[in-house]
Parts: C-alpha cells; structure tokens; sequence
C-alpha cells in the first residue's frame, strides 16, 4: 500500500523539485512585478495615439464594407 500522507510526500524527490520549481518561479515573478509597477509608464501618450489610430483606420474600413455593401444592395 501506498502512503499518500502530505507528510510522506515530502519525501518524494520528484514531488519536492515541483514544489522547490514553484517556489523560485514565483519569487522570479514578484521580482518582475515589483519593477514594473515601481517604474512609471513614459510611453503612455505614445501608445494612446496609437490606438486612436488603430481603431480610426478600422473604423474607416468598416465604414467602406458598409458602404460597399449598401451599393451593391442598391444595383441589385
């Protein structure tokens, strides 16, 4: 019989190198977020006219589909 106490299975090594895996990758993740959030977001206005450019020219496309589409719905 196979003891799966949470006592026993601390003595898995494959068990405990998933847990120990876990551990550092969540220390590596909290490193990374704590640096994010402590520096200031410089490109902020950059990336807004961005948008706004992307959603002008998809807006302008779909205003073409539906004009297009109009058109053909008026010579058919």
């Amino acid at each position: 019989m196979i003891d799966t106490t949470p006592s026993a299975r601390l003595n898995e090594p494959h068990y405990v190198a998933w847990v120990r895996e876990r551990q550092r990758a969540a220390r590596r993740l909290s490193g990374w977020l704590s640096q994010r959030r402590a520096k200031p977001d410089l490109d902020h206005e950059e990336r807004v006219d961005a948008q706004t450019l992307v959603w002008a020219q998809r807006h302008a496309h779909e205003q073409r589909l539906h004009d297009s589409a109009i058109e053909q719905l008026r010579h058919s």
